[in-house]
């Protein structure tokens, strides 16, 4: 998701060869972190309002068609009560499909935040997103 976007717009403007693509689900996040944070978008720095696990999916079929795959995903996105989607961590969900379709290329890299507060570090419950995750990228 954007959040306020501070953290696309760092990457677009540090890495200058770099094409942040952004999903983010709620217009109004988007409206928010433009009008308080004064982001904005630039051709380096896209946001697609739709959900993420969707974005991925499509993006995964692009690169299948020969468009090429992204460097890096970066999965940073909960529901309002905190929660990471079911659609972005579990193996049935979109965005693992997707990565196991190709999304990332085959040096890329999957960062996942958010999942330690929810799931607490004792790791029991973060085994599983882990897992799907790592099945979903063998080679």
């Amino acid at each position: 998701g954007l959040g306020g976007g501070s953290i696309p717009a760092f990457l677009a403007d540090a890495l200058e060869h770099c094409q942040v693509d952004v999903a983010e689900l709620e217009p109004t996040v988007l409206e928010a972190a433009c009008e308080a944070m004064g982001f904005a978008e630039t051709p380096r720095l896209r946001v697609r309002l739709e959900d993420g696990a969707a974005f991925a999916l499509r993006e995964a079929t692009a690169l299948a068609a020969g468009a090429g795959a992204y460097r890096a995903v970066l999965v940073d996105a909960t529901d309002w009560a905190g929660n990471v989607p079911e659609e972005l961590r579990e193996s049935h969900g979109g965005l693992v499909i997707a990565l196991s379709r190709g999304l990332l290329s085959a040096r890329g890299s999957l960062v996942a935040t958010n999942l330690v507060p929810r799931f607490g570090a004792d790791g029991a419950v973060l085994a599983r997103p882990l897992a799907a995750y790592r099945a979903a990228l063998a080679v």
